[in-house]
């Protein structure tokens, strides 16, 4: 006897733990990260509606304690096929296939919330702040923002067009829309 109450209080513990967090699913059909590219002579923009992603809130702390997210770099879409197509050999999709964030320093403000992260891009992991606007239901959460990532930072070789490499920075904008998932 004493054993099963032994075993109920620990499951009640253990339920109390993991009922104060909150995972949050990254809704694949709403959600989408863009990037614009710059040269001399023309612009340029992909988008990426197949990223996944999670992202946990502590409910007793009243803040977010992790983010992940990762998408695959073929799944993004100029509408030129000639372009993504140089743009998957120049980033190498073979070797590094993927883009991923990750971060557990979060914090949150009234409408806004700053992740200090780890991007891992064509092969190479750097530190990135994101400060995104936040707006949060009961059953739908939603980040946007944006931000500029150096490709020469990530040892992306620049392709030239006229003698002129492409612009070093690329502009990202994203919309991230998660649905809360019930325990």
């Amino acid at each position: 006897m004493t054993r099963y109450l032994l075993i109920f209080s620990l499951f009640l513990v253990t339920n109390q733990i993991f009922s104060q967090t909150i995972k949050w699913s990254l809704d694949i059909n709403e959600s989408f990260i863009s990037y614009d590219g710059e040269h001399f002579l023309h612009s340029w923009s992909g988008k990426n509606e197949r990223i996944r992603g999670v992202i946990i809130e502590n409910l007793e702390e009243k803040n977010f304690k992790q983010i992940a997210l990762a998408m695959f770099v073929k799944d993004f879409d100029s509408g030129n096929g000639n372009r993504d197509s140089n743009m998957l050999e120049i980033l190498e999709v073979i070797k590094f296939p993927k883009i991923e964030y990750y971060s557990n320093k979060i914090s949150l403000g009234k409408d806004e919330i700053s992740f200090l992260g780890n991007l891992n891009f064509h092969g190479i992991s750097r530190d990135l702040n994101i400060t995104s606007e936040i707006k949060k239901t009961n059953k739908k959460l939603v980040l946007s923002g944006e931000f500029n990532v150096s490709l020469v930072d990530h040892k992306v070789k620049l392709p030239t067009f006229m003698m002129r490499s492409i612009d070093k920075e690329i502009f990202v904008k994203y919309q991230l829309i998660f649905n809360k998932i019930d325990n």
